[in-house]
């Protein structure tokens, strides 16, 4: 017979597995549902979950919003680049690969539409708007601005300011190939196109703040 010990993974891998079903229907439910017409009791019935267990997991609807977000946004791996990303790296090749994981995060048809349901739903829960930047958007922008900095530091790029020189490489990503099809104009762009937004908008970039070095 196993022993308690031999039977915790077992039990632990089961309750992870049962939050990653409840996160994914959620997801689906928010995007179907929206912020107002989802419950934790419809979340409970898509996910194939007890109510109960729902909320064992997740104390609240917001709550649960929340973990959404997070895991939404875990697919965005730039704090990731950004911790391995060793002093003796080009900031072009960093850049590269900062900018193709801002470009490929917004393939998919539904991150797109998660993030117009926010935009929609935030008019009546501004609290939703607070949880995109805290548990969305926040957490990959931040580690940009980190980079960004160690740049300034050891003189790489001429940054005098890694928050704003965040936004604009961002923004140069984002502008060409997510602003259209947030309002429903536009699908999702080729391969060829992403990488060449990405080509274009480090050129741009290091065109503004590459240092000037002494001849």
């Amino acid at each position: 017979m196993p022993t308690s010990a031999q039977r915790k993974p077992t039990l632990e891998t089961e309750a992870s597995t049962k939050r990653q079903q409840i996160l994914k229907a959620a997801a689906r439910t928010f995007l179907a549902q929206g912020y107002r017409g989802t419950s934790m009791e419809i979340v409970a019935k898509e996910s194939g979950a007890g109510r109960q267990t729902v909320y064992n997991q997740f104390a609240s609807k917001k709550a649960l919003f929340d973990a959404t977000l997070t895991l939404l946004w875990e697919k965005m791996p730039i704090d990731h680049i950004v911790s391995r990303t060793a002093p003796e790296r080009t900031p072009e090749e960093a850049l590269l690969e900062i900018g193709n994981a801002i470009a490929e995060f917004w393939v998919p048809e539904e991150t797109v539409a998660f993030l117009r349901m926010v935009i929609a739903e935030s008019i009546h829960f501004p609290e939703l708007a607070e949880s995109f930047f805290t548990f969305g958007r926040g957490s990959a922008r931040r580690s940009v601005i980190e980079y960004f900095g160690v740049l300034r530091d050891t003189k790489a790029l001429e940054l005098s300011d890694p928050e704003l020189a965040a936004a604009q490489f961002i923004g140069l990503i984002n502008e060409p190939l997510l602003s259209s099809r947030i309002i429903g104009a536009g699908k999702s762009p080729s391969k060829d196109r992403r990488k060449q937004v990405v080509h274009e908008a480090i050129q741009t970039f290091l065109a503004r703040y590459r240092a000037v070095r002494d001849i």
